[in-house]
C-alpha cells in the first residue's frame, strides 16, 4: 500500500519537461512481456549479507551499472517498464529490500541508515561495478540519496523520482506561508501529520493481522494493507504481488519501513541537514523528477504541489550540475505513468559520465 510520503512531498506543480529526452526514452515498453513478468515474479540472484539474502535482478550489460530502489511497500518488479530499456545500454539491476519481494527479513528495524547499509553490503557482495548510477522512487529516492551521502565512492550519479524529503515541514513552511498565507500553510502541515499518523496506525494493524495468519486476498483487510493491482505491470507480476503481500514478513517489513522512516522522528534531522548541504554531491550528474498531476481546485493540493516542487528543486542542488523537472501526465508512480521520462533522465546521467567504472574486487 505505497501511499508514498505525506501529501506535501508527493505533489508538484504541472509544468513542461525541462529538456528533450535522449533516444533511450523511446525504448520504454508499454507492458512487460509475459516472460519478463515471470522473471520478476520469481527470485533471481540471492546475494548473501552474512546469513540473510537479498534478491538482485540484473539485465543487460554495459560499461556502467544502474541500480534501482523502489518506494515504500514496493520491490524490484515496479521497475519492469524501465529496467529493460535501460539494460539496452547499461547493466541494469533492481533489488528487493529486506523482507520485501524475494528478500529475507532483517533483524534490525528498517531505518534509512540500515537500508543504506544493506545497499552498500549488496553492492560489495554482488561485486557490482562502481561507481553506480542509483535510481530511487519515493522512500527509495531518499534511500539512495542517503546512500550517496554515506558511501560517496559507490555513487557516480543519481536519478530521483518523487523522492521523500527529510525535514520537509521545516524546509517548506516559509514558502507556504509566503505564497499561500498562514492558514493554508498550517492546514497543509497539519494534514500531513494526520496522514502520517493514519498511515503508521494502518501499517501496524496490517503487520499484527498477518502475524496471526496470512491475509486473505478476498478480505477487506488485505485491500487495506496492499496496493491496488497495477495493470501495466501485467498478470504475472500481479499474481506474485498477491502471493507476497499476504505474508507476515512482507507486512512486518512494510510497517517497519514507515514506522522508522525519515518521518518517524526528528532526531536525525541535524545529521541530514549537515549531509544534504547545497553542493554536497559535487559535480555528480543528478536529475530529480516530480510528478505533475494535481487538483487545481483544491487549495491544499495546490499548496502541497508547490511544496513538493520546491523541496525537489532544492534536492537537485545537492549537485552543482543537478537538474529538476516536473513530468506532466504523471502521478506518484512516474515510472509507470511516464516511463520514457525516467529512462530519458537515466540516459542523460549516463551520458554525462566517463565510460568506464570499476568492480568491487579491483
Amino acid at each position: 500500500m505505497n501511499q508514498g510520503p505525506p501529501p506535501m512531498i508527493r505533489k508538484s506543480l504541472l509544468a513542461a519537461l525541462a529538456a528533450t529526452l535522449l533516444p533511450l526514452a523511446a525504448n520504454a515498453a508499454d507492458t512487460p512481456t509475459p516472460e519478463l513478468g515471470r522473471q520478476y515474479a520469481r527470485p533471481q540472484e540471492a546475494v548473501d549479507l552474512g546469513g540473510r539474502q537479498l534478491n538482485l535482478f540484473c539485465l543487460g550489460s554495459g560499461p556502467r551499472t544502474v541500480l534501482f530502489d523502489a518506494g515504500g511497500s514496493d520491490w524490484s518488479d515496479v521497475w519492469a517498464l524501465v529496467q529493460p530499456a535501460v539494460a539496452k545500454t547499461a547493466r541494469a539491476c533492481a533489488y528487493d529490500r529486506a523482507g520485501l519481494g524475494h528478500s529475507d527479513p532483517a533483524p534490525k528495524p528498517r531505518t534509512p541508515a540500515e537500508i543504506a547499509h544493506d545497499l552498500h553490503g549488496l553492492v560489495s557482495a554482488a561485486k557490482l561495478q562502481t561507481p553506480l548510477v542509483v535510481v530511487g522512487h519515493s522512500l527509495g529516492g531518499f534511500n539512495v540519496k542517503l546512500y550517496a551521502a554515506l558511501y560517496p565512492d559507490d555513487v557516480a550519479g543519481l536519478v530521483l523520482l518523487d523522492p521523500s524529503e527529510d525535514r520537509s515541514a521545516e524546509r517548506s513552511r516559509p514558502l507556504l506561508r509566503r505564497q499561500f498565507g498562514p492558514s493554508i500553510a498550517a492546514r497543509s502541515e497539519l494534514a500531513d501529520l494526520t496522514f502520517l499518523a493514519w498511515l503508521k496506525d494502518r501499517y501496524t494493524r496490517c503487520a499484527e493481522a498477518a502475524r496471526e495468519k496470512p491475509l486473505d486476498p478476498a478480505s477487506p483487510i488485505y485491500r487495506r494493507c496492499t496496493d491496488a493491482v497495477r495493470a501495466r505491470l501485467g498478470p504475472e507480476i500481479a499474481a506474485e504481488r498477491t502471493r507476497v503481500q499476504v505474508t507476515s514478513p512482507y507486512q512486518t517489513a512494510q510497517a517497519s519501513e514507515i514506522l522508522n522512516s525519515i518521518y518517524a522522528s526528528d532526531r536525525a534531522d541535524p545529521v541530514y541537514a549537515d549531509l544534504f548541504r547545497r553542493g554536497a554531491f559535487g559535480r555528480k550528474p543528478m536529475i530529480v523528477l516530480t510528478h505533475g498531476d494535481h487538483d487545481l481546485a483544491d487549495p491544499l493540493d495546490v499548496a502541497s504541489q508547490a511544496a513538493g516542487v520546491a523541496l525537489h528543486e532544492e534536492t537537485s542542488r545537492l549537485s552543482r550540475i543537478g537538474r529538476h523537472r516536473v513530468v506532466p501526465g504523471s502521478g506518484h508512480y512516474i515510472q509507470l505513468d511516464q516511463p520514457a521520462a525516467v529512462t530519458g533522465a537515466i540516459s542523460e546521467v549516463l551520458a554525462a559520465l566517463p565510460a568506464t567504472a570499476r568492480t568491487q574486487d579491483e
